[in-house]
């Protein structure tokens, strides 16, 4: 069997290395987001959506504090969630609209500066482009949404699992609609800065 060259055993271990720091990292972000009261679980998290939009093209060359960032933004979402849909079952229907709007407003808020951020980013070529951030995160979210069922299943069987999915799923479509629309709709109002276009050169004398 061959052995793997120091290349590939240095890309290896970076890769292991990014893994761990972002497993690390939405651990802790879910952890202290999910066993917190919602406005301040909802607080963190906007706090994290707009630095994670702040830093996300300026750390091309940290990659591990780029997996971090990304990861703890998709754990602090996520705990966010759950808070909310454990929220929903705990009271009526019209008990806490103050509370439901305030938690939209500071989401709402923080996809505002995250739409500028990206935006004004998205023309440079140094910097990471707003579809691969909205893609890395997305992708941490519902991976770790993923090991939250599954290990609900493993605990406490099918039914609470088949349950709490329906109900974190509906909170995340909550979040993600607050964020991401404000996000948007701020980002179409930023003037692009895109690099100038390279023509050929006229081959006539």
């Amino acid at each position: 069997m061959s052995q793997l060259g120091p290349t590939t055993a240095q890309a290896l271990g970076r890769r292991l290395g990014l893994l761990l720091a972002g497993s690390l990292a939405s651990v802790l972000a879910y952890g202290l987001t999910s066993h917190l009261p919602l406005i301040a679980s909802t607080l963190i998290s906007s706090l994290a959506l707009a630095g994670g939009a702040a830093c996300s093209g300026r750390l091309q060359q940290r990659a591990a504090v780029l997996a971090s960032a990304l990861a703890g933004v998709g754990g602090a979402v996520v705990g966010t969630a759950v808070v909310l849909s454990r929220k929903a079952l705990d009271s009526a229907p019209q008990g806490d609209l103050g509370q439901r709007a305030t938690v939209l407003t500071l989401l709402a808020l923080a996809g505002l500066v995250g739409g500028l951020v990206l935006g004004f980013d998205a023309g440079r070529a140094d910097r990471r482009h707003p579809r691969e951030v909205l893609r890395s995160i997305s992708a941490l979210t519902t991976g770790i949404f993923a090991v939250l069922v599954t290990l609900v299943f493993v605990h406490s069987g099918l039914d609470q699992a088949r349950t709490f999915s329906s109900r974190l799923s509906t909170s995340l479509t909550i979040l993600v609609a607050a964020v991401v629309v404000p996000g948007w709709l701020a980002s179409l109002f930023v003037p692009h800065r895109w690099r100038p276009r390279r023509f050929p050169a006229d081959p006539s004398p």
